[in-house]
Formats: structure tokens, sequence, C-alpha cells
């Protein structure tokens, strides 16, 4: 009489080997989809929040008369300084406030170099300002501190840290010619160009499909028209 048929040791063996081999690979990818899902969350609500100050500055970029720095046109920065309620044109340099019953205005925009913290990526874009009584600077020096601040939490001087206006900046290689500076004067229409990125341009392994925003506009200034001046 024969036995009913079983599995060997050797059977079993290998079949507790496979189903091994395939929970942990079920689990790495899960714990994979599951850090990028978290890290996609994480990088969305960040790129949001930037975003939105991001769209600030280009309105009070907008809404400036002057473009105090960089002085020359087609100079690309990592800074600039705008003023608003003024003019090169009212009198000789600095100028004069076009209504000298309201407040002048110096607002500086700039990247901050330090290198950021993992798991961060990117830079952290300020934006210093001060009111004075000679509120807009001289060009191409002086007599008002012409030229820019450290880009640090802390500036010096009179100047102020109104809020960090975004984080998570990138520059864009090649942006401007010898260097991919975030801002360029552009005389040609007014004001100010902006190239950079939001978020992350290269791949990682929680993230194989680079997620990021690009940004490349021109912003034209409230200034009197053809100014080079201002």
């Amino acid at each position: 009489m024969r036995r009913p048929g079983g599995f060997s040791i050797i059977e079993l063996v290998i079949a507790v080997s496979l189903a091994s081999f395939v929970l942990v690979g079920v689990a790495t990818i899960a714990a994979q989809m599951s850090r990028s899902q978290v890290e996609g969350i994480r990088s969305g609500t960040a790129t949001g929040w930037s975003l939105v100050s991001y769209m600030s500055m280009a309105k009070e970029i907008e809404d400036a008369n002057v473009l105090a720095y960089p002085y020359t046109d087609l100079t690309a920065d990592d800074s600039i300084i705008i003023c608003k309620n003024w003019s090169r044109a009212m009198a000789a340099l600095p100028g004069g406030a076009l209504d000298a019953a309201g407040t002048s205005t110096v607002t500086q925009f700039c990247v901050d170099p330090t290198a950021p913290v993992a798991p961060e990526t990117g830079y952290t874009l300020r934006r210093f300002s001060y009111t004075g009584a000679c509120p807009c600077p001289g060009a191409p020096a002086g007599p008002c501190n012409a030229v820019p601040v450290a880009c640090t939490s802390s500036p010096p001087g009179p100047w102020t840290t109104a809020s960090v206006v975004g984080f998570r900046l990138e520059k864009i290689p090649g942006a401007y010619t010898g260097s991919p500076n975030v801002f360029l004067r552009d005389n040609g229409i007014g004001g100010v160009r902006l190239r950079y990125v939001i978020g992350r341009q290269t791949a990682t392994a929680n993230e194989p499909i680079p997620k990021f925003t690009k940004f490349d506009f021109g912003i034209s200034m409230q200034k009197q028209f053809s100014s080079t001046v201002d």
C-alpha cells in the first residue's frame, strides 16, 4: 500500500525561500512607495508655500520705481535692490521722492549662499528693507548703501529682515551668459528678468522622476517708459 504523496524537506525549504524573497521584495517596494509619497507630499507643501511668496516678490518688483542694483544693463546677480516712491530723474543723484508726503522704501531680494542642510535642497531667498532720509541708493555707488548687504539672516546696519521669501530655490545652469545668477537687469523691458527653479532638478532614489517648477520671466517696473536712469 502506497503512502499519500507529500512535500520533501528540500521542497519545503525551496518554497519557503522563494516566499521569503517575494515578501522581502513586496515590503521593499511598499516602503519605497511610502517614502516617495511622503517626500512628494513634503516637497509639494514646501513648494506651494514658496510659490505664494515668490509671486508676492514679483508683485513687489513690479510696483517699484527704481532698480538701484544691478546698475548696468544686462548685468546678472543673485541680489537686486529696488526703490518705491522714488525717481532719479527728479533731481541730481540719488534723485527724489515722487510723493513728498509718502514713504520711500528700499528693498533687497537676494539668494542666501548658505548650503542647505539635508534632507532640504536648494537655497533660501531673503528679503531685506529699510527706510531713511536718503532711501534710494545713488549710482553706481553711494551715497546710501548702494551695494547689497550680506544675504544672511542678520543683515548689518539699518536693514531689517521682513521675511524669508521662499526656499528650495535652485539656479538654472547657463541661465545667463557666464553665470547662473537668478536676477538680470534688462533695460529693454524696463525691469528685471528672473530665472530659477523651485524643487529638485536631479533624480534621487525616492524621486526617480525629478519634481520641480521652472520660472523664466521678465517683470516691467513702474517707472518712466524707456528710462535707463531708474
